[in-house]
């Protein structure tokens, strides 16, 4: 007889051991990963080392990673869902084409986020959701050229945000409507549109130009139709009036279904009022009837 095989230990016992195992290897200010440098206990500096992606493992407890200067192109989901003491975190100037969702997972005490020069084009909804804690985040020098109006919500404790040296021709309202606590925006160095998309961007500017560290003066957007670059301190809600009068035609579409269903409705309600009328005086004896049959009676 052969011997039997000795049973496999189920899928998430081996989890957990390997967990348990990773929670000895990096227990708390253990193993620097190679090629850094840990000055301290609590940071790993990794900063211009060549490195493809986020060194992993690293001590549990950190609290400063600083990884910009490489070549990172993603962030696996989860990565720093066991860190859950990093406050400070660095990845500026790599290769960062997106985010994907769950990034920031476990990220809820990450206050500083540097995002700065890498390749980011869009922000999805709730991109930052993970990251509720965070008080600075620097998005500049990407090449954003769209962001969500959901993209920073639950950043309630944002006081800095960082969007300047991009490809942004609109943002919405919303988005920054999100951020209760925001204290400083950087806008310049996008190509915006001053188109009647723009007005309500224009007038939030306008109402919120303290947060603005370099005033109108650093941001311009192009007008059209001829595309003329001018600076927004040249510009007054008046550049904006026409918008107010003007429909796009997703509202167009939405009023002419209104005016034809408020008719077919009117033309309903006609006819159940006609037939009801019809029905009553049908059933309701006339007052000729009544006389013929009282002189019957008589």
């Amino acid at each position: 007889m052969r011997p039997r095989a000795a049973p496999r230990a189920p899928a998430a016992l081996l989890g957990l051991c390997g967990l348990f195992l990773l929670l000895l290897l990096l227990g708390p200010g253990r193993a620097c990963p190679a090629g850094c440098a840990c000055p301290d206990p609590l940071t790993v500096d990794c900063r211009g080392r060549g490195l493809p992606s986020v060194p992993d493992p690293f001590p549990l407890d950190v609290r400063k990673l600083l990884a910009a200067g490489n070549r990172i192109q993603r962030l696996p989901e989860d990565l720093f869902l066991l860190h859950g003491d990093l406050v400070y975190l660095d990845l500026g100037n790599n290769s960062l084409r997106a985010l994907e969702e769950g990034a920031f997972r476990g990220s809820a005490r990450l206050a500083f986020l540097d995002l700065s020069h890498n390749n980011l084009s869009r922000l999805g909804a709730g991109a930052f959701r993970s990251a509720a804690g965070l008080v600075r985040l620097s998005l500049a020098h990407n090449r954003l050229q769209g962001v969500h109006e959901a993209a920073f919500e639950s950043l309630e404790s944002l006081q800095v945000l960082e969007l300047h040296g991009n490809e942004l021709r609109g943002l919405s309202v919303a988005a920054l409507a999100a951020l209760p606590a925001l204290r400083s925006l950087r806008l310049d160095g996008n190509p915006w549109l001053c188109d009647c998309d723009f007005a309500h961007l224009f007038a939030w500017i306008q109402e919120n130009a303290s947060k603005l560290p370099k005033g109108l003066d650093e941001i311009q957007c192009s007008l059209p139709p001829e595309n003329r670059r001018v600076f927004l301190r040249q510009l007054s809600e008046a550049s904006f009036s026409e918008c107010k009068f003007s429909l796009s035609l997703t509202d167009l579409f939405i009023i002419i279904f209104s005016g034809v269903a408020v008719s077919i409705a009117a033309i309903i309600s006609s006819f159940v009022l006609a037939t009801v009328v019809q029905c009553f005086q049908r059933c309701t004896p006339s007052k000729d009837a009544e006389e013929e049959e009282e002189d019957e009676d008589d």
